[in-house]
């Protein structure tokens, strides 16, 4: 699974939400929408046929939105337990948009207010059935509708990812990797740290970076040394941390470490409300929904394929050498196949 599938709260929650698995909690003052709001005509009585019908009406009505909306329909597909667990308001905030952003976004899906909205998320809670199950059952029950073509899921798949790739070549964007790039240029250590799916990005920055520079550390659990390995960060060091949520644990604790060293931290991550966001020197923002079970990392490559450009580009003649030298010493090691080479028939 992703990050870690069995927290579906995060500290960033504690005193934010409005009751947690089996709660109901009070409307409060973020909750907008009369107490009594139904769901739309038509809609499922049980909790996940209910949340299918939401991502149906989602992907129907999905090019009529306006891009704040369409932001947080992403958001809410790819986060539905944030949906049922915090207010309002800090759904707004993790989705980065204003509250009465998800206001419309009920009433845009057939909703009387937002309290209808999030009853079905709060019963399939209560149900016992994880994030990852409901979207399954969703794409699932999507292959039996008139949208469930092959076709149709990879165009949406690629929809999903093309949104949030525009995002990447944004100003606000480019300035985080900007910043970024220059912590990184600037560390004597660059710590790397990803677990579970985002070890994966994390391995691929490490590999390309190190073609460059020899000071990256890749941070791993291996033989359980995750933490020995953040033990001598100091402030002229630099992390670069990549989680989504569900996030780990022992991100969130390598994250604090390495802050509490003094360590500079470049999250990558999925809100600015992020446990790995909150002690981080600079955030580069990623969205990860998906109309498939699993969130999109794609979007997440991209940012880092974008921060090795980066850095390659400012790293000048110091940084071609450094290429030059590692193709070199591939080639002594004979690191890839080529095609070999046809001997000629004696005349």
């Amino acid at each position: 699974m992703d990050e870690g599938i069995t927290d579906k709260t995060d500290r960033t929650d504690k005193g934010g939400g409005d009751g947690g698995r089996g709660g109901g909690g009070g409307n409060g003052d973020d909750d907008v929408g009369p107490t009594g709001a139904t769901a739309p005509h038509g809609a499922p009585a049980g909790s996940a046929q209910a949340l299918t019908h939401i991502s149906e009406r989602i992907q129907q009505t999905h090019a009529a939105l306006s891009p704040q909306l369409r932001q947080a329909a992403r958001y809410v597909l790819a986060h539905p337990e944030d949906v049922a667990l915090t207010s309002m308001r800090r759904l707004a905030e993790h989705a980065g948009v204003k509250p009465s952003t998800m206001v419309r976004l009920a009433r845009a899906l057939g909703f009387d207010g937002y309290d209808a909205f999030r009853e079905p998320y709060r019963l399939w809670l209560r149900g016992g059935e994880s994030a990852f199950v409901a979207r399954a059952r969703t794409l699932q029950e999507r292959g039996r509708g008139e949208a469930g073509s092959p076709g149709t899921l990879l165009e949406d798949m690629t929809a999903a990812d093309m949104a949030a790739l525009r995002e990447t070549v944004g100003a606000a964007n480019v300035t985080a990797l900007t910043r970024a790039r220059d912590m990184i240029c600037e560390a004597r250590t660059v710590f790397v740290l990803g677990l579970r799916s985002c070890y994966a990005l994390a391995s691929f920055f490490h590999y390309a970076y190190s073609i460059v520079h020899g000071n990256a550390v890749l941070v791993d659990s291996h033989a359980g040394t995750l933490f020995d390995r953040l033990a001598r960060g100091d402030p002229a060091d630099v992390a670069l941390v990549i989680g989504f949520r569900p996030y780990t644990h022992d991100s969130v604790r390598a994250t604090d470490m390495a802050a509490d060293q003094g360590v500079r931290v470049i999250a990558l991550t999925d809100s600015l409300v992020s446990p790995l966001a909150e002690r981080a020197s600079q955030v580069l923002l990623t969205d990860t929904a998906s109309p498939s079970y699993f969130q999109s990392l794609v979007p997440a490559l991209a940012q880092i394929q974008a921060l090795l450009a980066l850095v390659v580009a400012e790293g000048g003649d110091a940084t071609l050498a450094a290429i030059t030298e590692t193709e070199h010493q591939l080639d002594i090691m004979d690191a890839y196949w080529q095609e070999p080479k046809r001997r000629r028939r004696p005349s």
